[in-house]
């Protein structure tokens, strides 16, 4: 019985008996595993005091009430989607983003000249009222396009991304584009624009994409090539290749290739030509804009009755390792079967050339017997048309030089031309009695052009003279046969002539003193953009006339160059003289040049032709 503490100490003691507890435990597993869970129960429910709550207050939930709840759950995250979609599809001011918004375009001219500097503006625009941010451009330059300039500065060392930030509600901007355009003539190229953003409600980017077609359609070279219409197989012929350039040749990496027809052989060429192609570098000894190659070579046998000799002119770009077709020129040739052919050559040219007047004429005719049988009776006839006034030729026709004194007749085909005709048989040369398989007779004789005091050119209105080559012959059947030569053009261009006066003196000083005279004299056709230039060596200094008789004078001190500038010559100018004077302050005993030769360009306004004449040096010695 436990202690009752209400009892007085002064009671009697009883004698104690010692208790002891036992404890009875169930190891079974199920038992171990309800006393965890007891004690798992207690931690979670027993409050600071180490009271439990009454256990009969708890009520189990039905399990319908579960069901409830979860349903009211998801239809609330169905709620929230809907509201959002309608705010999405209704209210364009919470935040609704759609692509076709941004516009996106390229601008710039759709053709352009080979070379030509050309400028493009990309432009973008955010049509709507949210912000793009994080807005970059990136071009993809069309094949051949060099870059110069842009109006907002590229970020990378490629010259083609750029960074724009962020591009606000219906804002728009454009990044410009400057460079120099290369392309082959008639192939299209493309810009392509590439235009990547986030919209601010958006985690993901985005990208809009432009292109713009472009081709070259022209281009600042043109080429042509000139030789005989017809040609006889196996016998050799001469071409010509004329390249004319816009700008100098030689700031360009022009090549021209042949392309010939497998029965084509080339003989000889002005150009060495490397790797099936002629380089192009223009020399002090041609027009700085135009170049020619000479090229000779034969046709063999063929069954076709015409082939095409073809030339292309490409500019090389070296940085992107291509090349650019600038222009091509196709000969149509017929190949003549017949063995017996005839060719005129005038100056060394079968084809049409340029001259002027006081310039002489030197004409070949050449006879040529390839076939097999001999011919007889040969008679060959030149018909020559040329500008007449008064009915007089402009060609000095009493000044010929033809040792086998050809019979001349003339006669006046209209107001401005004069037609003459050279007869040569077997009475004026021998060899064209009979003409054996294999062999060849030539005819060769001069004839002048009259100069501006033998004619008034300036009273002349045709520029140009058409020559023409006919041969009779009997062949070894009795029949007699007749052939047609090459026909030449030549162009009659002013006769612009350049003269230079050295009056040696001293000066006060006894310093030597040259008062240089500048001579132009032209007589026939308008002249454009006539320049005069030189360059002066040494210690000198130079002093010009108060005034020009036509024109501008500059001289540059630092360079020492010289330039007359004259906008236009007419022929009733006559002649112009243009004084100035060089000082030589102290004499340098190496020097041997004051004035480097004259170099006088101009542009014939009636033939369309550029004209140049280099003249002498002044020396010192």
């Amino acid at each position: 019985m436990p202690e009752d503490k209400n009892f007085s100490d002064s009671a009697a003691p009883k004698k104690s008996r010692r208790v002891r507890k036992v404890v009875v435990t169930d190891e079974t597993p199920e038992n171990v595993n309800n006393q965890k869970i007891d004690r798992q129960l207690k931690d979670i429910y027993e409050d600071d005091n180490g009271h439990l709550p009454d256990m009969r207050e708890i009520k189990r939930a039905s399990s319908g009430s579960f069901i409830a709840g979860l349903f009211k759950f998801f239809f609330s995250i169905a709620l929230v989607a809907a509201l959002a979609w309608a705010g999405f599809l209704f209210l364009p001011n919470a935040g609704r983003f759609d692509d076709s918004q941004v516009d996106l375009k390229i601008q710039g001219p759709q053709n352009f000249s080979v070379g030509a500097t050309t400028t493009y503006d990309i432009v973008f625009k955010n049509n709507q009222g949210v912000n793009l941010n994080k807005v970059t451009l990136t071009l993809n330059y069309p094949a051949g396009f060099s870059y110069l300039s842009s109006s907002l500065e590229p970020k990378n060392m490629g010259k083609n991304e750029w960074e724009i930030g962020t591009l606000k509600p219906h804002e728009e901007k454009t990044v410009q584009i400057t460079g120099n355009s290369y392309g082959s003539v008639g192939t299209a190229i493309s810009w392509r624009a590439l235009l990547n953003y986030t919209p601010e409600n958006f985690n993901s980017e985005m990208q809009k994409v432009a292109t713009l077609d472009i081709k070259p359609d022209q281009a600042p070279i043109s080429v042509a090539i000139s030789g005989l219409d017809k040609v006889a197989i196996g016998s050799p012929s001469n071409y010509t290749i004329t390249i004319k350039s816009q700008d100098n040749l030689a700031n360009k990496n022009v090549t021209v290739s042949p392309i010939f027809p497998a029965n084509f052989v080339l003989t000889t060429s002005s150009l060495p030509l490397e790797k099936n192609v002629w380089n192009i570098k223009a020399s002090s000894s041609t027009a700085a804009n135009q170049y020619t190659i000479a090229f000779s070579g034969q046709f063999n046998d063929s069954t076709a009755d015409a082939s095409d000799l073809k030339v292309q002119v490409s500019m090389a770009d070296q940085e992107a390792n291509a090349h650019y077709l600038l222009a091509e020129s196709t000969l149509k040739t017929e190949l003549i079967k017949n063995a017996v052919i005839i060719n005129t050559a005038i100056n060394g040219s079968l084809t049409d050339f340029d001259s002027k007047p006081g310039e002489i004429l030197n004409f070949t005719v050449a006879v040529k017997n390839a076939g097999k049988e001999d011919i007889s009776k040969a008679k060959v006839q030149i018909v020559v048309d040329a500008p007449s006034f008064k009915k007089q030729s402009v060609l000095s026709w009493s000044d010929i030089a033809d040792k086998h004194d050809g019979n001349i007749s003339g006669s006046q085909i209209s107001d401005s031309i004069r037609r003459a005709s050279i007869t040569w048989d077997s009475t004026k040369d021998s060899e064209l009695a009979l003409i054996k398989s294999n062999a060849q007779s030539n005819l060769e004789f001069q004839l002048p052009i009259k100069n501006s005091d033998q004619a008034p050119w300036s009273s002349v209105d045709n520029y140009q003279i058409s020559v023409t080559t006919t041969l009779t012959y009997t062949d070894k059947t009795g029949a007699t046969q007749t052939i047609t030569g090459n026909s030449i053009i030549i162009n009659l261009n002013s006769d612009l002539a350049l003269k230079q006066k050295n009056d040696i003196s001293s000066d006060s000083q006894e310093r030597e003193k040259h008062d240089i005279t500048w001579i132009l004299s032209n007589t026939f056709h308008t002249l454009k953009n006539v320049t005069v230039s030189a360059d002066l060596f040494g210690d000198i200094t130079f002093a010009s006339a108060s005034s020009t008789p036509a024109g501008t004078l500059s001289f540059d001190p630092a360079s020492k160059h010289l330039t007359w500038n004259i906008p236009e010559l007419t022929e009733n100018s006559d002649v112009l003289a243009l004084p100035f004077s060089v000082t030589i302050n102290k004499k340098n005993p190496t020097q041997n040049i004051l004035i480097s030769k004259v170099h006088l360009q101009a542009q014939d306004a009636v033939t369309g032709k550029q004209l140049e004449i280099t003249g002498n040096e002044v020396s010192l010695k």
